[in-house]
């Protein structure tokens, strides 16, 4: 073990302490990311075979939406909105699992029904600033 220990320089251990500090770049721009997402509205994303078919809007009005969703194979998921929450209700695929993820309501959530082929994504609506209050990068 001493004999590679003596095999570092100076420039070895800077390079990994560069190193170290960097890998946690990433960590502080997704909490960020997440961050601002909480200041803005979700949307709910529900997609059959990679295509989008209906869109819910995840705020708290105490509403309830229900959308069946059929897919040409006959498959069919109940997806239920209540409130700022979405959750899968029924799926007749065999295991269940999408049913039993519970309901979801923060950005970046998914559901899934791999079965079935249905997905649901819970996403932070665009950032709505004006050009007054948008970031300049040139001043």
């Amino acid at each position: 073990m001493k004999k590679y220990l003596r095999m570092l320089r100076k420039g070895d251990l800077i390079i990994i302490l560069f190193l170290m500090v960097g890998s946690f770049f990433p960590l502080g721009i997704f909490t960020y990311q997440q961050a601002n997402a909480e200041n803005r509205e979700r949307i709910a994303v529900v997609s059959v075979d990679g295509k989008a078919v209906k869109e819910f809007a995840l705020r708290d009005d105490g509403k309830t939406e229900t959308y069946v969703c059929v897919d040409g194979h006959g498959h069919e998921n109940t997806i239920v909105r209540e409130g700022s929450v979405i959750y899968m209700d029924s799926a007749d695929c065999k295991d269940q699992l999408c049913v039993r993820m519970g309901a979801k309501s923060k950005a970046g959530e998914t559901i899934l029904c791999l079965p079935n082929r249905v997905l649901i994504e819970v996403k932070a609506s665009p950032d709505t600033q004006t050009d007054e209050n948008a970031l300049d990068i040139i001043s």
